[in-house]
């Protein structure tokens, strides 16, 4: 007797599946991607050669920014204190770029 072997058929890829599928594969693609730009990071600023490509990491960096929205509401008060810019400076720190070009 010859088993005959049940072949389930799917059908086409849909356009949904499909990108949803792109989607996790980039954000695996990603999280890799910073682990090691992480790692270069950790070795501190300097220039990494590879085989193919090379990388740069910079200085970190401290960023401020003024809240204009904030500051436009106060302005039409008269008398904008010191102390309330103060209190609407933002500062960021951004982490050191890692810079990857082809050799």
């Amino acid at each position: 007797m010859n088993a005959v072997a049940n072949v389930l058929e799917f059908p086409a890829e849909h356009p949904v599946d499909r990108l949803g599928a792109l989607k996790a594969q980039i954000a695996t693609l990603e999280a890799e991607a910073d682990r090691i730009a992480d790692s270069l990071r950790a070795q501190g600023k300097g220039i990494y050669e590879g085989s193919l490509f090379k990388a740069s990491v910079s200085d970190e960096a401290l960023v401020s920014t003024f809240d204009a929205a904030a500051a436009k509401a106060k302005l039409i008060e008269a008398g904008v204190s010191q102390q309330w810019i103060d209190g609407n400076v933002k500062i960021n720190i951004r982490k050191p770029t890692v810079k990857v070009v082809s050799r």
